[in-house]
């Protein structure tokens, strides 16, 4: 099983450790404030940790010892021109030894298995992703050691990375439609995939355990398929979702349905075809954290179905992306 990418965002939290007598120090305070040192594209869009977010810390003194547990920090202020965020009860550095972060995001994720130790980190058990609510859902996780609390910093940077991995799909009409030349319309009608994982452990960076195949119906509302006015086809985005990364088994495959509608003589006539079904392995093997997948699907007559299947970063310059099709 491979490790994660990571995907950046700089994150500053505001948490402390406590000797008992330093409580009233705000000086000693540790903060938060998740500022992007690269622009990333999430299902969570936007190049910043998101002000309406929260994330879930705890710190280990001297890599074992407690010192405080599941936290939630949210935004709170900016200062200086930098946005900071706070847990609800302030913590305080202590005078010595070390310090060792993990965070999970978003904190809401604690209700679907994820968990924080000292040994291992960001844990869970029995993650799921089933549902749409749970597929436009980014998880993310961060760890980061201050060795010496005696000479911290001034906030602690986390670095947060994806666990899972970006879908999206896009459709278009095969290169031999002509609007110019034929009076044939073409309409996506279904997209489903089956045979995913959905179900699986993390441990240290590592998927694991996935047990569990899952069919998803991603989407049943017609997409017509257009031409530009060169009468080229056009590429439609019909929907980009959250997977569990996994190796691609002989099971998971795609399913897409379509309808032709030709005019002939004044007349339409409709072919509704049975779903086409292609296996996903026949051209990527496996779906990695961190990655996002691709597939252009190109539609043509008499039930040929191909498609092109390009990876990229899970991070672009600026709000969209742009994708060089194969």
């Amino acid at each position: 099983m491979r490790h994660f990418r990571y995907i950046y965002i700089i994150g500053l939290l505001l948490a402390a450790a406590c000797s008992k007598s330093e409580v009233d120090n705000s000086d000693n305070a540790i903060s938060f404030s998740p500022v992007a040192s690269k622009s990333t594209k999430a299902i969570i869009s936007g190049t910043i940790y998101p002000e309406g977010e929260s994330f879930v810390v705890s710190a280990y003194h001297n890599g074992t010892d407690a010192y405080f547990e599941d936290l939630t920090a949210s935004y709170s202020l900016t200062q200086n021109g930098t946005k900071l965020w706070a847990t609800s009860d302030d913590q305080y550095w202590p005078l010595s030894g070390s310090l060792d972060f993990h965070a999970y995001s978003p904190s809401s994720a604690s209700s679907h298995g994820v968990d924080i130790d000292a040994t291992n980190g960001v844990t869970a058990t029995g993650y799921t992703v089933q549902n749409n609510t749970q597929m436009t859902t980014d998880l993310c996780y961060a760890s980061a050691t201050v060795a010496d609390c005696g000479n911290h910093p001034d906030s602690v940077p986390l670095a947060f990375s994806h666990a899972l991995t970006q879908v999206v799909f896009r459709v278009k009409a095969a290169d031999y439609y002509s609007t110019a030349t034929s009076t044939v319309t073409l309409s996506m009608t279904s997209l489903a995939l089956r045979g995913i994982y959905s179900v699986g452990d993390l441990n240290q960076g590592t998927w694991e355990n996935l047990g569990s195949e899952h069919n998803y119906t991603l989407s049943g509302t017609p997409t017509e398929l257009t031409y530009n006015g060169s009468n080229q086809p056009e590429t439609v985005d019909v929907c980009a979702y959250l997977f569990l990364p996994q190796e691609l088994g002989p099971n998971a495959a795609i399913s897409v349905g379509y309808s032709i509608v030709q005019r002939v003589s004044g007349t339409d006539y409709t072919l509704e075809n049975t779903p086409v079904t292609i296996p996903l392995g026949s051209s990527l093997t496996q779906w990695e954290p961190g990655k996002k997948y691709i597939y252009t699907l190109n539609i043509g007559m008499n039930n040929v179905i191909t498609f092109t299947a390009s990876t990229v970063g899970w991070q672009d310059d600026g709000d969209n992306i742009i994708v060089e099709e194969n």
